[in-house]
């Protein structure tokens, strides 16, 4: 049987030890070894779990070049652990980020809808470890439930996750320890509910934000920001933009990407012509956006806009330098249109779907920190009637909701790591 590596778990095995007997209790469907043990390998198949030879999986980082790897599967090795720093905690547990006021998370859901974009028809599978490269200090302890928010992070993004316990959390499961046994069986539970709920996992995002992407790191990390910053962005290649729909995307962020081709440009161009707003960076140095019956209209220090047709470009005077803040402007820009806004949830990323069978919007909230306290103020765009509460170890909960002009407003209550508001 043909392992799925979208849609079912599958844990990476670095040890001699076996593991077969923590699979079930863990949600475990495959298990995939660097190095090949047959004896390993034979008791997890005896378990019940399918499993992958060394060679079965091929990693590729955010600067890929040239042909892909051979291999049945394919991995982005990149990726940060999972989590949310504060240089403060306040009175009632609370973070707070120094002066912005927010916590810094580090997420890596941006990198599935990345995967998507520029490997189409591969399943898009993070397969990052808890090492230095994705910022865990030598020595620096990891707490167990991280693994199942590294999970978490992936699937409410539309991807999965090849699990990577570190040595330290490996060697407390096989001697039993009560902690990571406990913690484990969590990540069973949260494994199975994303699997049975997978259906609401995997809708498309609302378009409302376009970013495009292309191998290298300056577009990926201005597609990480944006997403850090709950704008709910689709992300696709440069080498396959859709035709101009200024309704479903009002926005097109072009900037940080190598100039385009005269092709390219002439579509980036026929987006604004059609109604959108076309976002591009490098000012004069890359005039390729100055296109017939192009007009200025205000300029500001650092940007400027122009009119082209029935939509306009924000063209940025240098290359952008901080995606963060870039990040903020185009939250700005879309103003009333954006897919989801949150309030007093500094550690939680929000990502906004298009309507499935069981929905007609999906809002998915991902906790990077503590379990949060109190209720959570989330606005999606459109109009709806109801909405219903679901997430791992909860029952089913009816949100009252709240029109707020062409928006709808919830109260969402604490959680600990996934929300899942389904409106209708």
């Amino acid at each position: 049987m043909r392992v799925d590596l979208l849609n079912q778990i599958v844990l990476r095995w670095d040890s001699d030890s076996d593991c077969s007997g923590l699979l079930a209790s863990g949600g475990i469907d495959a298990v995939w070894f660097p190095s090949h043990d047959d004896r390993i390998a034979e008791a997890c198949r005896a378990a019940g779990a399918d499993t992958l030879d060394a060679d079965a999986i091929r990693f590729v980082g955010r600067d890929q070049t040239g042909p892909l790897p051979p291999g049945d599967f394919l991995a982005v090795k990149a990726g940060v652990w999972p989590g949310a720093r504060a240089s403060a905690r306040n009175a009632d547990g609370s973070f707070s980020g120094g002066a912005s006021q927010r916590a810094w998370i580090d997420a890596n859901g941006y990198l599935v809808a990345w995967t998507k974009a520029l490997f189409p028809g591969r399943a898009p599978l993070l397969a990052y470890l808890p090492d230095s490269d994705a910022g865990i200090a030598q020595g620096q302890v990891i707490t167990y439930d991280s693994l199942e928010l590294a999970l978490i992070d992936a699937w409410a993004a539309g991807g999965n996750y090849l699990l990577a316990p570190d040595a330290a959390y490996r060697n407390a499961l096989l001697r039993g320890d009560p902690a990571a046994t406990a913690a484990w069986s969590q990540l069973g539970r949260t494994a199975r509910w994303l699997k049975e709920n997978q259906d609401l996992l995997r809708q498309p995002p609302l378009s409302t934000i376009t970013v495009l992407v292309e191998r290298g790191d300056t577009a990926a990390e201005i597609a990480a920001l944006v997403f850090r910053q709950s704008g709910s962005p689709e992300l696709v290649s440069t080498e396959r933009v859709p035709l101009p729909d200024a309704s479903r995307r009002p926005i097109v962020v072009a900037a940080g990407i190598n100039p385009p081709s005269p092709d390219l440009g002439r579509l980036l161009l026929a987006h604004a012509n059609a109604g959108a707003s076309l976002v591009v960076d490098g000012g004069d140095a890359s005039s390729w956006w100055k296109g017939h019956g192009l007009k200025a209209a205000r300029q500001f220090q650092d940007r400027g806009f122009y009119t082209l047709g029935a939509g306009r470009i924000l063209v940025y005077k240098e290359s952008i330098i901080d995606p963060g803040d870039f990040a903020l402007d185009i939250l700005d820009l879309a103003a009333g249109r954006r897919p989801v806004r949150l309030w007093d949830a500094s550690a939680v990323i929000a990502m906004a779907s298009q309507a499935g069978a069981r929905a007609n919007l999906i809002l998915r909230l991902v906790n990077y920190g503590s379990p949060t306290r109190g209720d959570i103020m989330a606005q999606v765009r459109g109009v709806y009637s109801s909405a219903t509460l679901l997430g791992p170890g909860q029952p089913s909960v009816t949100l009252r909701t709240c029109r707020r002009g062409e928006n709808t407003d919830v109260l969402v209550p604490g959680f600990r790591r996934l929300a899942l508001v389904v409106f209708s």
